[in-house]
């Protein structure tokens, strides 16, 4: 069996009939960048995509296996095309993919050591960065994966979905530590003033709060709504606000309840401002690429 020759025989009759890549990625219900890794001999197409191909192509599944037209083959040239489809799956990127995984995992499970360790104190914008590290890894070895191994478009879709339930878990747990299981304890205090904690934050003129404070909880729950919008399709305003206002307002409720932290009406403020801003953000970004 040669590769070459099938990858040719693609291009060939693509161009024969007349249509772009694009086209019959769009018949075939998969990527652009599969069709054009087929007729580069950079990948194959996977067996249940044969016969939807071979009929756009307008040639036999015999054919296409062979890389020739008017050329017959047997189930042996089949058995063949799966070997060497399973030989090309466990290469140097599948390696590279299983790294990543490992990495991103690794780079967690540091997270928790240091989250959980008493003497180790780490402040907002540190755990966020290790937290995204370890996001990255998985998002990467995701995106590698639906470039080299994922053709048709509904997978890749699940793909995206699967590296988005996974950095969301990262996310909560970072957030539980955060604004739930912190090491703070007996708080007996609230503030249903708005504005009156911003004020007082600005006026001590000390760079340091106003940062943690006050861009803390503006960028902390931002993520959040990108998940409300991305995982859960909460993309319209009066609701998705509804939401990270009731959101942000039991989280409070339970510090204070549990004394784990200070009922501050401005932190709701700055939290809610921030998912909100994030939505406008990011809904303008999507405006423009379309």
């Amino acid at each position: 069996m040669n590769l070459n020759k099938i990858s040719n025989l693609i291009k060939t009759k693509r161009k024969e009939i007349g249509i772009t890549q694009e086209e019959l990625a769009q018949r075939l219900f998969v990527t652009e960048k599969a069709i054009s890794r087929w007729e580069t001999g950079r990948g194959t197409p996977d067996i249940s995509l044969l016969i939807p191909l071979s009929k756009e192509l307008k040639i036999d599944v015999s054919e296409l296996l062979n890389g020739e037209e008017n050329k017959k083959n047997n189930i042996e040239t089949l058995i063949e095309y799966n070997e060497i489809l399973k030989l090309n799956k466990f290469n140097l990127q599948i390696k590279l993919i299983i790294t990543l995984y490992f990495l991103s995992i690794f780079t967690f499970l540091i997270y928790l050591r240091f989250e959980y360790d008493p003497n180790i104190e780490l402040n907002y914008f540190i755990r966020l960065f290790i937290i995204m590290i370890a996001s990255i890894f998985i998002i990467i070895g995701n995106k590698i994966y639906g470039n080299n191994y994922v053709e048709k478009i509904e997978d890749k879709k699940k793909v995206t979905k699967f590296s988005q339930i996974i950095i969301f878990i990262y996310y909560v747990v970072l957030l539980f530590n955060m604004v739930i299981f912190a090491r703070y304890n007996n708080i007996d205090s609230y503030n249903i003033i708005p504005f009156l904690t911003i004020t007082e934050l600005i006026s001590n003129e000390n760079v340091y709060s106003i940062i943690i404070n006050i861009f803390g909880n503006l960028l902390i729950f931002m993520p959040l709504e990108y998940f409300l919008i991305k995982l859960f399709n909460i993309n319209k305003l009066p609701l998705n606000l509804l939401i990270s206002f009731l959101i942000i307002l039991i989280i409070e409720i339970s510090q204070f309840i549990f004394k784990i932290g200070v009922f501050d009406i401005d932190d709701i403020i700055l939290c809610t401002s921030g998912m909100m801003i994030f939505y406008i953000i990011y809904n303008f970004i999507k405006k423009l690429t379309f």
